[in-house]
């Protein structure tokens, strides 16, 4: 069970090292996450304590963790961690964990605007913006800066800053409530492999939450002059390379449907109809589309969003994302999500045809 002392250890544990914090901020910190108003006094002896042990040092009046805390801190949290505070320990762990991935995150973000997550107890907080400017992370200070700012997920753009074209096609695979997990496999590998027929050398990830996504480098030089976007509920909508990567999706799921047919839907709208199908999601593939990067953690689960081969994918477990599997995986295997430039010629030219035949898009 963890100690009120546990509580001191995290709250001090998260802070940049040799950062000194203030007896009243331990004390607030400590009252709220053991669930009991703790004095001054009290709070003081037990930091007495940890000072005597050497896990904790005192100076100027404030409190820091000496080397010998984090090193103790690291194998406690482990034997407690479903009674710390959740935010705090995912904030944690990011702090430990992204400084081993940071240069293939950083080439995921270089280049391109980056929403962060994050995380303050009780609340995410998604920010887009620094001042009036949109998020750049282009190095391994910017990103320990977003770090120290408790930021945990890191979402760059389907585009690069300023483009009007996307460079990334992101294919988000989000199985209803209802879909049995290994029919969500299914639909996995069986579109990994009409990808691969396309010759897309499809990029495999867990989300980091419960779905996954594929993803290849699609870059057209120019937009096939018989593209006419599909005819959508919604309306009217513009000719460009945003509505035609999101078109591309929906031919996509079409074809996976021949093989899986009622599993796939890429009808975003009426949720409740879609409990029962994995749903190839088009929303993605617009001006300021974002996507959780590989390697970053899911806010919520605080899982990894790890790159998987099409082999792994039956038997993997939400577990092997944990960050510190990540981190010893990477230190292994280095970047596993490397996207090489496609042209699909043949996938452009089938979809060209079947958008012809299929104006209005497939039918449910």
């Amino acid at each position: 069970m963890a100690e009120p002392r546990d509580h001191v250890l995290m709250t001090l544990a998260i802070k940049p090292k040799g950062k000194l914090v203030d007896l009243e901020h331990i004390r607030e910190k400590v009252s709220r996450d053991a669930g009991r108003e703790f004095s001054g006094e009290e709070v003081g002896r037990l930091l007495g304590e940890l000072v005597g042990e050497g896990l904790v040092e005192e100076r100027e009046g404030g409190y820091a963790l000496t080397d010998r805390g984090r090193e103790y801190f690291e194998r406690r949290w482990r034997e407690v961690r479903g009674e710390l505070n959740q935010e705090y320990l995912k904030v944690y762990r990011a702090k430990r964990y992204y400084p081993v991935v940071a240069p293939t995150l950083l080439e995921f973000c270089r280049d391109r605007w980056v929403s962060v997550f994050r995380l303050f107890t009780g609340r995410a907080w998604l920010q887009r913006k620094l001042g009036n400017r949109y998020i750049t992370i282009r190095s391994l200070p910017e990103l320990q800066r977003w770090l120290d700012l408790h930021g945990i997920d890191f979402i760059p753009y389907i585009h690069p800053a300023g483009s009007d074209r996307p460079d990334w096609f992101v294919l988000d695979l989000d199985a209803g409530k209802e879909v049995a997990e290994r029919d969500v496999r299914r639909v996995v590998s069986t579109t990994f492999r009409v990808m691969e027929e396309f010759g897309l050398e499809p990029r495999l990830k867990f989300s980091g939450s419960r779905g996954f996504q594929l993803w290849t480098s699609l870059r057209l030089r120019s937009l096939p002059e018989a593209y006419r976007p599909l005819e959508l509920q919604g309306g009217r909508r513009e000719r460009n390379f945003f509505s035609f990567f999101s078109d591309l999706i929906r031919f996509l799921e079409a074809r996976v449907s021949e093989k899986l047919p009622g599993l796939t839907t890429s009808e975003v709208a009426h949720k409740e109809r879609r409990k029962g199908k994995v749903l190839f999601d088009p929303s993605v593939m617009k001006p300021m589309g974002d996507v959780r990067a590989p390697y970053s953690m899911h806010h919520r689960t605080g899982l990894v969003s790890v790159p998987l081969s099409e082999r792994e994918l039956e038997g993997f477990r939400p577990e092997q994302a944990e960050p510190e599997r990540v981190a010893e995986r990477y230190l292994e295997r280095g970047n596993e999500f490397e996207l090489r430039v496609v042209e699909g010629e043949e996938f452009v030219r089938e979809a060209l045809e079947w958008f012809r035949d299929h104006p209005g898009g497939r039918k449910e």
